[in-house]
């Protein structure tokens, strides 16, 4: 069966938000965003990414979901550095976020929110927020799939990429994608490596 590159539905929310709890619950970028030892730990992971994806979605982001069938089996969320929720959207975020994950959360959201933006290294930039393919699904392309739709947006606006990973092994596997590691830093003692693909110049401006 084919895999199939779609937007995004509201509908979708609750089985992108499952496939993305379960491929980042263990993750030090997300562990950290949470109060240590937090009861329900990962129900509270799945409430920060429906609450996310809501939001990015009532503010027209890039999200792609890969599709076998009726089955979503992977997903890319892509923003922009000028990308700024609306104040209605934020509050709606920080409200939800609050009741259901706690202070810690939206807290340490938003601080690591506003670090990671001294890292950005282009005015006109996509950032590469989270990509995930379904664990039984993994060796297929689904993952290429999805890069190369980023590359394929961000090539069509004549922009560079920008992601950050918490995993050293992901450094080199990105790079062979075209990815150059630019920094590396520790935030609550939490390591995160700075990559960026640069733009492809428009061939059509020479």
């Amino acid at each position: 069966m084919k895999v199939e590159i779609r937007k995004i539905a509201v509908e979708d929310i609750d089985s992108v938000s499952e496939l993305l709890t379960n491929s980042f619950v263990e993750d030090e970028g997300i562990v950290v965003l949470f109060k240590k030892n937090s009861p329900k730990y990962k129900y509270k992971v799945s409430q920060w990414f429906k609450a996310t994806l809501k939001m990015l979605i009532n503010n027209n982001q890039n999200i792609n979901c890969a599709c076998l069938g009726d089955e979503i089996v992977g997903v890319s969320i892509v923003t922009h550095v000028s990308y700024k929720p609306s104040i209605l959207e934020l509050l709606k975020w920080t409200y939800s976020v609050l009741m259901t994950c706690g202070m810690t959360t939206v807290a340490q959201s938003a601080k690591h929110d506003k670090n990671r933006k001294n890292s950005f290294t282009d005015n006109n930039q996509y950032i590469l927020e989270f990509i995930a393919v379904d664990q039984t699904q993994r060796g297929k392309g689904i993952g290429k799939r999805l890069f190369s739709s980023l590359t394929d947006l961000a090539n069509s606006e004549n922009a560079s990429v920008w992601l950050e990973t918490t995993k050293e092994h992901n450094v080199e596997i990105f790079n062979k994608m075209g990815y150059n590691l630019v920094d590396s830093k520790n935030e609550l003692s939490v390591d995160y490596y700075i990559m960026t693909k640069k733009k492809v110049p428009n061939k059509m401006n020479k």
